[in-house]
């Protein structure tokens, strides 16, 4: 199948790169493939990622409603006459539908000054002591009657109470479900999926349903979010925790609950009424294009659980967007009701799949909150001992004694000061009384019972009736307790039933606290079941090379054939970018900012000169960042030290205002500040960390950041626990597969050690790429780029720069009053291009 529209609908007149973009995302998706798409910020990758699947997506709807008449001239006349007869069901379906959606436009163009509902406003729930006790439970007839199948995060009563809440549905709406191909859109976080929706609204596309290409139609889209977003039951989501909001929820759903303590606005497909109005939110939804904020607004203003509603809106949807971990856990797509089978799942901002993966799936319990969730088990034991009977009491029991094995491990790690330990899960709860626990029946019963809920809930009730708070040995006893510490608990258990080899424990220890650790090793598994299901999956990232290691670590069973990378270059003249590696300073020693050199105060001091010679030549903002918290701390101390000729720090503030990041700080706060600075005409030099809050997500472009300095390469920690578990994971696997393809056991090695190195290097330049890319942000934007370390004078280094970076890199080995004359003849030349054009 060929696109139907040469510019794929694009809003504007695209730019080579997007057309070219566009056409081959659309190859992919029509051949089922598993793309993958690099195409730096600021040359329209969103507009170009919706235009061309949506014109694939109204190509395959025409294809589906009109056929193809050459294939069909094969067929008899009752197929003919049966395929006919399905493809006009399918047309008066469509047709129907926009005729209701087309009455909804009308009806909300007359009232255009209707203003959002007001934000939710959490408020704590009143609670009943007999909400808290748990049901009688017996394990041996739980597993008998209500299996769990692959599904360890939903139990079978919710399961059974979800398929309670499907509406009910016509003949039309189940042709639809059938038929109906979608796009999956996933981002990061909710922020970046409304900035998706703004650009959506741009698009007008032609009708699927027609063979006029004149012929627009809307497209329809449902946000979908959890029910932390979405719940408008004020009692409900001001619950403390994720975990509370989930398991209240189910729990005024149950079976017997009377009438007037469920939750008011949850519908019934019993009632004819109800299905009424659940078909009226779901036409509202799709009539025009909305955000998740709008969806919540909505089922305010009707009264209707926008979070189940929702589900009745999936069969009509073409387009669904929804942050990363509801797509990336199975769970979390069947409790949605998202199926990825034979749909186009597009995740952006893609660079850091494999470690969105693992942090979803991965687990960080401190020690307080350990101890605190044994105070809150023990307490409500206290209260209810007289109520919890046979198997509740001994799964509680068991509960009890693997919190206190684990507080008693760090307990013990805290006393060694080891600031980080290794262990497999059969060590964790290897000592007496936790060896012949169950965690996969364990798990089984906290999901059954909802005893995070129950238990939080009467934490929660001894605040409300006396103030009270169960508090851990040493914090104060006023001091606000954390919340959701069962749940993370709860999670901490999960973990323990993965497979050995997909995970490893860490106990870590700092200043601040001793926590256990539980990280995802292997993410592969983890997605492999998106692939398979799915019609095609695209990638797409401004810094998604080097792109060997997807086939590696992430799509090690998808053909070689199935798996298309692509590169796209820039839409920026390549005069725009200046980028210069720079392995000497102005003395004409060497930059070597490896982690055992970093207290060369020589080295610190001559790149303060550097700084200070390019704050004299660069206009408005600069931004250098830095590998770690630990060393911009470290290097800002060392420039603060007072010389004859005043501080280095002092030197470069007269020239511009430092702004200077840390962990602590208010990203939005230090960049009005630093925004205001440039605009007032100062200048300003902003100090940032290379994987910090300021190397991704943020926008520095035009004045705010003329120039871009990176210092050091951010490798991680090799020493660390954790490191050295990944790279044994990464090094095991390539020694298998090297094996398994007959290479010699040296040569297995040699590859095995050469792919930990890779890793390392990959990781660490990825982080360099979106801390670099912060500066390019549109065509005419422009800044000068500084690497500062002898490394990024290899070919090793260079190498993983994205192309359009290489494209305007400058030689390496240049002497700083050449770099000097150059920078000042860049920006002499754009400020001379920037006043012409004003």
């Amino acid at each position: 199948m060929k696109p139907s529209h040469h510019k794929f609908h694009h809003p504007y007149e695209p730019y080579n790169i997007q057309a070219d973009f566009m056409l081959n995302l659309y190859q992919c998706i029509e051949d089922g493939n598993v793309g993958i798409f690099e195409s730096p910020t600021g040359t329209g990758k969103s507009l170009s990622l919706i235009c061309a699947a949506l014109t694939w997506l109204r190509d395959d709807e025409r294809r589906r409603i009109f056929g193809d008449q050459g294939d069909e001239s094969e067929l008899d006349w009752l197929e003919q006459a049966e395929m006919k007869a399905r493809r006009q069901q399918l047309l008066d379906t469509h047709m129907d539908l926009e005729e209701k959606l087309n009455t909804i436009r009308l009806r909300n163009a007359k009232d255009q000054s209707r203003k959002h509902a007001a934000k939710r406003v959490k408020i704590d729930e009143t609670i009943e002591e007999q909400d808290l006790l748990l049901e009688d439970y017996e394990s041996n007839s739980e597993i008998g009657n209500n299996k769990l199948g692959g599904d360890q995060s939903l139990s079978s009563t919710t399961r059974a109470l979800l398929e309670q809440l499907k509406p009910v549905k016509s003949a039309q709406e189940d042709v639809r479900e059938e038929d109906r191909t979608k796009v999956i859109f996933c981002s990061r976080t909710h922020s970046q999926l409304t900035q998706f929706v703004k650009e959506l609204r741009k698009i007008s596309i032609s009708s699927g349903a027609s063979q006029d290409q004149r012929e627009k139609e809307n497209v329809k889209h449902l946000a979908l979010g959890s029910r932390k977003n979405l719940c408008i039951n004020l009692k409900v989501a001001g619950l403390s925790s994720t975990t509370a909001i989930n398991e209240r929820c189910l729990d005024l759903q149950k079976p017997g609950t009377v009438q007037d303590q469920k939750c008011k606005y949850l519908l019934s497909k019993v009632f004819s009424e109800d299905s009424e109005r659940l078909e009226d939110f779901k036409n509202n939804v799709i009539a025009r294009i909305q955000d998740i904020e709008d969806i919540a607004n909505l089922g305010r203003k009707m009264s209707i659980c926008p979070y189940y509603a929702a589900r009745s809106v999936i069969s009509a949807a073409e387009v669904l967007t929804l942050p990363y971990p509801l797509l990336l856990q199975r769970s979390a797509r069947e409790a949605l009701g998202v199926a990825v089978k034979d749909n186009i799942v597009i995740i952006d901002e893609a660079h850091n799949l494999a470690s969105a993966i693992a942090d979803t799936l991965s687990v960080v319990v401190p020690l307080t909150h350990l101890e605190l969730a044994h105070k809150q088990v023990l307490g409500y034991c206290q209260k209810f001992r007289n109520k919890l009977k046979g198997k509740n009491r001994v799964y509680i029991a068991q509960i009890v004694r693997l919190l206190k094995a684990c507080i008693t491990r760090l307990q013990q790690a805290k006393e060694s000061r080891t600031t980080e330990t290794s262990l497999l899960a059969n060590e964790l709860i290897s000592t007496s009384g936790t060896d012949q626990i169950q965690p996969h029946k364990l798990v089984k019963y906290i999901q059954e019972s909802k005893l995070v809920y129950k238990i939080e809930g009467y934490a929660v009730l001894l605040e409300q009736q006396s103030g009270q708070q169960l508090n851990v040995r040493g914090s104060e006893q006023n001091a606000p307790q954390p919340k959701g510490v069962l749940a993370e608990f709860q999670n901490l258990l999960i973990a323990l039933t993965n497979p050995t080899s997909e995970g490893r424990f860490f106990i870590t220890q700092n200043a601040m606290e001793v926590a256990l650790k539980y990280t995802l090793l292997d993410p592969q598994a983890h997605f492999e079941d998106i692939v398979k299901e799915a019609r095609a999956v695209i990638l797409a990232g401004g810094t998604m090379s080097p792109m060997n290691e997807w086939s590696e670590q992430l799509f090690p069973y998808v053909n070689i054939d199935k798996l298309q990378t692509y590169s796209f270059g820039h839409i920026i003249d390549k005069g725009n970018v200046l980028v210069q590696p720079l392995s000497r300073g102005s003395t004409g020693d060497e930059f070597d900012f490896t982690f055992n050199n970093r207290r060369n105060k020589r080295m610190d001091n001559d790149l303060s000169l550097l700084v200070e010679r390019i704050c004299t030549i660069a206009p408005d903002g600069m931004v250098v960042f830095f590998p770690s918290y630990e060393y911009l701390a470290s290097i800002t101390a060392t420039w603060k030290i007072a010389t004859e000729a005043g501080s280095p720090f002092s030197r470069i503030g007269t020239l511009k205002q430092i702004f200077q990041e840390s962990k602590e700080v208010n990203v939005d706060e230090l960049l009005t500040e630093y925004s205001n600075a440039i605009n007032a005409g100062k200048g300003a030099l902003m100090l940032a960390v290379v994987g910090g809050k300021l190397s991704e997500g943020i926008n520095f472009s035009d004045k705010l950041g003329r120039v871009v300095i990176c210092v050091g390469l951010p490798y991680p920690n090799v020493k660390s626990a954790e490191w050295k578990a990944k790279v044994e994971y990464i090094e095991r696997l390539k020694y298998d597969r090297s094996k398994a393809e007959g290479a010699p056991d040296s040569g297995c090695k040699a590859k095995a050690q050469a792919a930990g190195m890779d890793y390392a290097d990959n990781i660490t330049m990825r982080a360099v790429n979106q801390s670099i890319g912060r500066a390019i942000r549109h065509k005419n934007d422009y800044a000068a780029i500084y690497l500062i370390d002898k490394r990024y004078a290899t070919s090793k280094i260079q190498s993983r720069l994205p192309a359009w970076l290489r494209s305007s890199m400058r030689e390496s080995e240049k002497l700083w009053p050449q770099v000097e004359q150059e920078c000042n003849q860049f920006f002499a030349k754009k400020t001379q291009g920037s006043l012409q054009r004003i």
